[in-house]
Parts: C-alpha cells; structure tokens; sequence
C-alpha cells in the first residue's frame, strides 16, 4: 500500500457516489471510566440527511489520513502463514455477515478490555461497511467504463466526546443574565483517536492479511490496540525508522560530518521518491542501495558498512522506506542546534552551511543571498 492507494479510497468517501455504496453504520457510546455502553445506534447511510453523512464520512476520511507509517500504517496479523489468523477470519466474516451489529459489538467490547484505559475522556466508536465499484482497466490500461468489481471494506473509528462548558447568557425577554448548562454533548469527528480499515488495498486489489491502522499522534501507536484489538505486529514508526537509518551513517562516519555531506544524501533519497512518485512502487533501501548512497554522497564505506548495518538492523535483507528517511523538501524541515542557538534550514540549502574556528572561536556560517533580519531590521554587514 502506497498513499496513492489510501488516496484513491478517501476520494470516494463521498456523498452522492455512484461508485460507493454504504451500508449500515453502527454507534457506541462508551464512558469512559466505568466501561458502559450508554447507547448503541444503526443507522442505514442512505436514511441520514445529508449533514450527518458529510460528518461521518469527514470523520471516516480522517483514518485514511495522514503520513505513511508517520499516522497510517499498513500492518500484517500476528502469525498468519497460513492464514489462520482468528482475528483476520472474524474480519472477513463482518464484511460479509447479516449482522454487522453484532459483529461490530464484539469489536467494541474487545476494545473495552485491552485499551480503554488509554483514552482520557467518553469517546464512541463508530463502523461503516460498504463497497467501492472500480472499473477494469483492458489491456491497453484504458479504462472501460461498462465493466467494473466492487471492493468491500469497513472501517472503525474512536472519537474523544467533548463535553460542554457553561456559559453566561442574557435574555431579551426577562432582561437578565443567566447562566446555561447545555445538555447535550459534542462529539470531535474531526480529531479521532485511532481507527483502521480492513482490508488493505494495492493497486485497486484487496489484501486481506493486512490492516490499515491511524492514530491521532505521529509517531505514537497505541501498542495495546494494535497487538490485542488487531492482533498485529507493531512496526517501525518513520521516526524509528529514520532513527536506526542515521544510526548506521554514524557508526560508519563518526560523529562528526560535514553539512554538505549530509545534503547529498538527501538529494539521493529525493531523487528515489521521484521515481516512487513517477512509478507508483514504494521505494526501498537495503544495504547494497544504502551503500551506493553513501559512496556517491562522499562517504567511502568499505568493509564498515555491513558490519555496522548487521550489528544496528540486525539483518542485512532489511530495508527502510525512502519515504521514512526523506525530510520535507518544501519546508525548513531540518533542525541545527547548539548551546546558543537554534535553527531551521531547507535540506536542499544545507550545502551552504559550514562551521569555522577563527582565533579559536566557533562559528556557524550560512551563506545567504538577502540581508538577514532582526526585529525588523537589516543586519549590519561585517568583513570576516
């Protein structure tokens, strides 16, 4: 599963589709701190008005939100060679059961038991099952129109219940203030806490041995939803990923490294993302790719590498995704700090920072094309 692939179900998460067709969403209303399920709700999504679609569906979209094993991941059942897996047999069973209710009851009170405890306040965890109808594309990849497959799917989502605050009114009427204690509370659609979706899907194809999984915090899965609701294998986040990556550079490098060095290992990794990009794939880095990035960037690594790279990952068939190791291109995304300051740079104008002794003193240099400013002010400029 690439973000092309989580996109290209999110766009069809809308109202009025004549390529989805949703079925029932069930509702749960949990508290939080004793485990109740105050309310229970099924509702058929062609019987909502359509504000409450628009709410739904924005809050179904959010799960397939978000970076690639920043936010999203793609995650295999635990132990599931051959296919026997019970968590993944009883997912397949509430995509095709007659009673997605209670399927969908069973869900929650696994959750209830595993990772209740993990959120802070009353939250409802919402189900919607559906298709999505694909056209098959003929064997020139042109679409035709007049043939299509359906993919079935349900998603889940754990929403936080926001409760309301009291407020000072005036009225018209009585000509006084008064206060207001709504009753009703509010539910936050838009920042879930966690959800998933199953099946994964590559290339407009169901993978039925993988499940997508969100949570609200990058970086941060909840380990006890995923290995006891899902009954998956926790994986390396982009960060750990990335961490484990710059690990290996620096048993082969040291620590220090030159800023330019550091630069042409990203133009490396972005010129890979390119081709993901232009080709779809997913684009990996083992240690024979990691070595050609190294070596081309200016690092010799001879013989150091594989041992380092064994030792950190502690296999040599690993491999990172680009797209984990690569910083934002578009943005000041990477950090210099030291005991006076901080800043941000772009990786691409990491080339033009160099650190300098003079008469024992260590500066940090940025060649720079404006005027820096200060407070509003132009810099004055000095000889050095």
């Amino acid at each position: 599963m690439n973000k092309e692939d989580l996109a290209s179900i999110r766009r069809e998460l809308k109202s009025n589709n004549s390529k989805l067709n949703l079925q029932e969403i069930c509702s749960y209303y949990i508290k939080q701190e004793s485990k109740d399920i105050l309310c229970s709700e099924v509702l058929y999504f062609a019987m909502m008005d359509e504000e409450k679609k628009e709410l739904f569906l924005k809050n179904f979209k959010k799960v397939l939100s978000g970076k690639i094993d920043s936010k999203t991941f793609e995650l295999e059942f635990k132990d599931n060679k051959l296919g026997q897996n019970s968590t993944q047999r009883n997912m397949l069973d509430t995509l095709k059961t007659e009673d997605f209710r209670e399927a969908t009851f069973k869900i929650v009170n696994k959750i209830l038991e595993e990772t209740c405890e993990v959120y802070d306040k009353d939250f409802m965890i919402s189900f919607v099952r559906g298709e999505v109808y694909k056209a098959i594309k003929k064997d020139n990849d042109e679409i035709d129109d007049e043939k299509a497959y359906s993919l079935g799917f349900f998603i889940g989502s754990i929403c936080p219940i926001v409760l309301p605050k009291k407020a000072l009114n005036f009225d018209f009427e009585e000509r006084e203030f008064k206060t207001s204690v709504p009753m009703s509370v509010t539910i936050n659609t838009d920042a879930p806490y966690e959800g998933f979706m199953f099946p994964s899907f590559s290339e407009d194809a169901a993978e039925t041995d993988k499940v997508v999984y969100y949570t609200q915090k990058e970086n941060q899965p909840n380990q006890l939803f995923v290995e006891n609701v899902l009954d998956c294998e926790l994986k390396l986040t982009a960060e750990a990923d990335k961490a484990r990556f710059l690990e290996v550079v620096r048993d082969v490098v040291g620590t220090e490294i030159e800023p330019e060095v550091v630069s042409n290992i990203y133009s490396e990794i972005g010129r890979r993302l390119e081709v993901e990009a232009e080709s779809g794939e997913v684009s990996l880095i083992g240690l024979k790719d990691m070595e050609r990035i190294l070596e081309s960037s200016g690092i010799p690594t001879e013989d150091k590498l594989q041992s380092s790279f064994l030792e950190i990952m502690g296999a040599e068939n690993y491999e990172f995704k680009a797209s984990s190791l690569a910083p934002n291109f578009k943005t000041k995304s990477i950090k210099i700090d030291s005991g006076t300051a901080s800043i941000t740079i772009g990786p691409e104008d990491l080339k033009n920072v160099k650190q300098v002794t003079k008469d024992g003193i260590r500066y940090l240099m940025i060649r720079i094309d404006d005027a820096a400013t200060l407070e509003g002010f132009d810099l004055v400029t000095e000889e050095l």
